[in-house]
């Protein structure tokens, strides 16, 4: 059977599969508890407002039927929602539905990606996968990163550049003037620059600049968005992305042609009319998140500042903390998921989550002597 190994693309022959945040279940069956915190996936645990439940409901009734294909209905509340052109809109399957395709529509064999690292791993997954060359920009020691070192890594073969803004796994932003900076060289590289935006809404920061606005000035960029984080879609697997038209058209030959299912579409145009909900998620979460820095901070825990609903710590044994805390009924990330060894990813939750985190972490370092 061993010409069935030589199936595989060589391209994939290194690339390690993404680890998603640790379900749930497979911690209640794995170690025998019932209640679990799970501050591993960046989500929104609050509830969804009740007339997108009202929208998810209607549209339950109708699974026997395929879903619009062209989700007309949500493009053109996105369109309203950016004032942009429906035709400059891209939908799919949450963020990484989007890349995949993204990819697939305008990366030929060998062309280069450059991306900022540590970053999101499905930007690199999906680079890979449409046969890209992917070359790592490491950050700076603020984790922060900069337009001249993006440029720098760029070469006569490169296609596009892509980055979180705010990142992940790290929640630092580029500034405004670095943003436009970078825009605007690339435009002159004739290179496509796509900025990942899922962590957006949360960010109050006013040198930071939206890639929307952004894409309105110079109408040459991609700019992602999901209904995976504030809107608390996650479940449902929806997100978008603002395009140029060339790249539109691109992406409809490739994309899967039922890819975003009725529910999905339905829950998605019911939750951009909710601006209250996500003005009230977001405030709810910055106040949950300057308490955790403060119950951090007395516990000795390095934590970086961030943009978004989750916190990077700087931990001692990182992964032996993560698995304290995992038997603990406790679900964080370990950043050697994301390439950053000795550093835990955690999600703001609902206050009692938090405070749950926060009593089984001194509970975990008190046991190890880490204070």
């Amino acid at each position: 059977m061993a010409w069935l190994e030589r199936l595989v693309r060589k391209a994939l022959a290194d690339v390690e599969p993404y680890r998603p945040g640790k379900p749930i279940s497979d911690v209640q069956r794995e170690l025998g508890l019932r209640e679990i915190v799970r501050l591993c996936s960046n989500e929104n645990p609050w509830p969804i407002p009740e007339a997108v439940s009202t929208a998810i409901q209607s549209a339950a009734k109708e699974v026997n039927r395929y879903p619009d294909p062209g989700a007309y209905y949500l493009k053109r509340a996105l369109a309203r929602k950016w004032g942009v052109s429906p035709s400059e809109i891209i939908v799919g399957a949450g963020t990484e539905g989007v890349v995949y395709a993204l990819f697939q529509a305008i990366i030929d064999e060998g062309d280069h990606v450059v991306h900022c690292m540590p970053t999101y791993p499905l930007h690199i997954l999906a680079a890979k996968a449409a046969g890209a060359t992917c070359v790592a920009v490491p950050l700076t020691d603020s984790f922060t990163p900069t337009a001249d070192m993006i440029i720098a890594a760029c070469s006569e073969r490169t296609k596009v550049v892509i980055m979180c803004n705010p990142n992940n796994p790290t929640g630092t932003i580029m500034s405004r003037s670095e943003l436009l900076s970078l825009a605007a060289h690339l435009e002159g590289m004739q290179t496509l620059l796509v900025v990942d935006e899922a962590y957006a809404e949360y960010v109050i920061d006013p040198r930071y600049v939206s890639g929307v606005e952004l894409f309105r000035q110079l109408g040459n960029i991609v700019i992602l968005r999901t209904f995976s984080k504030i809107y608390g879609l996650a479940a449902l697997r929806i997100g978008y992305g603002i395009a140029p038209k060339p790249v539109v058209e691109s992406f409809s030959k490739v994309k899967r042609f039922f890819e975003v299912n009725k529910i999905a579409q339905h829950a998605a145009v019911a939750a951009l009319e909710q601006t209250a909900y996500i003005e009230e998620i977001r405030d709810r979460t910055l106040i949950e998140r300057e308490k955790m820095l403060s119950v951090l901070s007395d516990l000795g825990v390095k934590v970086y500042p961030t943009h978004t609903n989750f916190l990077l710590l700087r931990v001692e044994d990182a992964d032996l903390v993560a698995e304290d805390l995992l038997r603990e009924g406790i679900i964080v990330r370990p950043g050697s998921d994301m390439g950053m060894q000795g550093f835990l990813r955690v999600s703001i939750g609902l206050p009692e989550e938090n405070e749950r985190f926060a009593a089984s972490l001194r509970k975990v370092m008190k046991r190890a002597g880490r204070r």
